[in-house]
């Protein structure tokens, strides 16, 4: 069970799908609900000059149940099955099952109403997803009568210092026939790739502030961006930006860089790191507190505190000039990730599910 359909990249509904399509290769029948209508965040009520613009908005809403979209940047297991309804993702509208699974707050908060015959309910729990301005509204799903799947150490914590009891700590993994480091894990030509993002709490003005001065420092480093959105406004012209980039074109960014920056002030996992180290990029980010479960300060990482950008900056300075420290990093962190497979993932959720049916 997701909220609507995401036209871009989104990491926790890649999470979703993968696991979708593990399940379904190991023979088990899986439906991808997408709801149409959430009715936590109602629409201002229209006015005159705002008719248009909700007449547009309605028909976005209702378009994938008329005309199921192609999601195109994930491929999906032929028998994985994708729904998308028009409206709010309420019992009537829902399909019997063994197991039914909330993924967002806002998909727990219905699925807690649905009849037996839905399923058996699960959470699967990836942020305290508190940026949407209705925080105690989002914490109070995680004492729901659901069986909780967490995704980090971090987020486990988070849970059982709340007194929740019925939780268990999953991890994501990574997709080690997409992100890997090519012929051989060899020393790379300095470099640098970071991950941009608007969103406050993704440290996307963090992001921007570290790698100008990283192009003013060192300014034959070749430096690239990605994100999904257009090319920010204030990058200096010299440094890449690639736009909303498929993920083999993503898997192809890792291997060509040498060291990979995140800004995120708080991320329940952090696939992009992650994916950077299997595909041999020394990692020097913020210590988002997901990414602790495979990122180890200054065994196979470099962290410092969400915000210190200053800091953030010396630590990449670190790897650029003493390559004995960017080869150890490069070595150790690629090894970690070795142990991060969807395959041992899916085998624990499977496990997890099998524990509560009859």
């Amino acid at each position: 069970m997701l909220p609507g359909p995401p036209s871009v990249p989104v990491g926790g509904y890649r999470v979703v799908y993968t696991y979708a399509n593990y399940l379904a290769k190991r023979g088990h029948r899986v439906e991808i609900v997408h709801a149409g209508k959430l009715g936590q965040f109602p629409a201002p009520q229209p006015s005159s000059w705002r008719a248009l613009r909700n007449l547009w908005r309605y028909w976005l809403r209702i378009k994938p149940a008329i005309i199921p979209p192609h999601i195109s940047w994930h491929n999906f297991h032929p028998q994985v099955k994708l729904s998308f309804l028009s409206g709010e993702p309420v019992n009537r509208v829902m399909p019997a099952s063994d197991i039914i699974v909330a993924t967002a707050w806002t998909t727990a908060e219905y699925v807690q109403d649905y009849a037996k015959e839905k399923g058996e309910p699960f959470y699967l729990i990836q942020h305290l997803e508190t940026w949407q301005g209705k925080r105690e509204r989002a914490l109070a799903t995680w004492h729901f009568p659901f069986h909780k799947i967490v995704v980090s150490h971090w987020l486990h914590t988070e849970g059982t210092k709340r007194g929740i009891e019925d939780l268990v700590h999953i991890p994501i993994a990574v997709d080690h026939q997409l992100f890997h480091p090519g012929q051989s894990l060899t020393r790379r030509p300095l470099s640098i790739l970071g991950m941009y993002h608007p969103a406050p709490w993704k440290g996307g003005q963090d992001m921007l502030a570290v790698v100008t001065r990283l192009n003013e420092q060192y300014p034959s480093l070749p430096i690239s961006l990605f994100g999904t959105g257009a090319r920010p406004k204030d990058l200096p012209p010299s440094i890449r930006y690639v736009q909303n980039p498929s993920q083999p074109e993503l898997a192809i960014l890792y291997r060509n860089h040498a060291i990979f920056v995140h800004t995120s002030y708080l991320e329940g996992w952090a696939l992009p790191p992650a994916e950077a180290m299997a595909s041999g990029c020394v990692f020097v980010g913020t210590d988002s507190r997901g990414n602790r479960d495979y990122a180890i300060p200054n065994v196979n990482a470099l962290l410092v505190e969400p915000g210190h950008t200053e800091e953030l900056f010396l630590q990449i300075s670190r790897v650029i000039e003493h390559e004995d420290l960017r080869d150890r990093l490069q070595q150790e962190g690629f090894n970690t990730l070795q142990n991060f497979t969807w395959d041992d993932s899916t085998d624990m959720l499977e496990q997890y599910f099998w524990r509560y049916l009859p």
